[in-house]
């Protein structure tokens, strides 16, 4: 038994010290070597989540998407005690969110609410992501769990506040950016949103004003 566990703690080692030979020929522009040392370190330890990610980012950016796809998705199958499993999941979803990747972004992020319903700011890629597929009811849903889950979060607040304005609620959308801006004036972004949803709610307004109750003269 303690020969197996020190087996472990030697390819975690040596997969640690061959992905810090990755950073290191990233940051001297040597690529090929770079994706070589990620590729010796999932060969000492195919679980090591570190290389895992940075290998998946790699394979997106070289247009292999489906290589890609796989590699993020494996990190879903890492033992849960797994160092810094959820950051490095939230990471793999952030990176497919600026690459445009939403429909993988989101099919990340729904399965890792499934497996850690806790951990908050998957509830955010999901609204980010289903926001951006045009699944406004979904992106509503997942804010308000977040904002739920951490209800002093004005980043959390201001992005249910988003989801509703696109889902067409409103009234709703100016009362939750409007607590936004209160939680932090000095959050420009929640500030334009609020604009930007009472420029949409004023012309709404004067539709209403105008509406006559049935059997009014005109």
């Amino acid at each position: 038994m303690r020969r197996r566990q020190g087996s472990k703690r030697a390819a975690l080692f040596a997969a640690e010290a061959a992905y810090a030979d990755s950073v290191l020929r990233t940051a001297l522009g040597d690529y090929k070597s770079a994706v070589a040392a990620l590729d010796r370190a999932l060969d000492f330890s195919p679980i090591y989540a570190p290389a895992i990610f940075t290998l998946g980012t790699v394979k997106y950016q070289r247009g292999n998407r489906t290589e890609g796809r796989r590699l993020f998705e494996s990190l879903l199958s890492l033992p849960r005690n797994t160092p810094d499993l959820c950051q490095i999941i939230d990471e793999a979803g952030t990176f497919l969110i600026q690459m445009h990747a939403y429909k993988d972004g989101l099919d990340l992020y729904r399965a890792a609410v499934s497996k850690f319903p806790r951990f908050v700011a998957f509830y955010q890629g999901v609204g980010c992501c289903a926001g951006h597929r045009g699944y406004y009811d979904e992106a509503v849903a997942a804010s308000r769990r977040a904002v739920q889950i951490e209800p002093s979060n004005q980043r959390f607040m201001n992005d249910l506040g988003w989801s509703l304005l696109e889902a067409g609620d409103l009234h709703k959308a100016e009362q939750t950016l409007t607590k936004a801006v209160s939680m932090d004036p000095s959050d420009e972004l929640a500030r334009e949103n609020l604009r930007f949803c009472r420029a949409k709610l004023s012309p709404a307004l004067r539709r209403k004003r105008n509406v006559k109750p049935p059997g009014e003269k005109i």
